[in-house]
């Protein structure tokens, strides 16, 4: 049985809905590092997790 690693799809968004930054990650601590980055700068963000390995018509 081959283990598979499961990568989590990042969409971030301000509160005004304007698009800031989109990636995919296996490590949440690096997902949290770089969220924070743009937090610094746009406290009222939108963070939206969906799992990266469904087809792109349902997310």
């Amino acid at each position: 049985m081959e283990a598979q690693m499961k990568f989590i799809r990042y969409r971030v968004v301000d509160s005004d809905g304007t698009f800031l930054d989109e990636f995919s990650s296996n490590a949440p601590d690096f997902a949290a590092e770089r969220i924070g980055r743009i937090r610094k700068y746009r406290p009222d963000l939108v963070v939206t997790e969906t799992p990266d390995d469904l087809p792109p018509e349902t997310r």
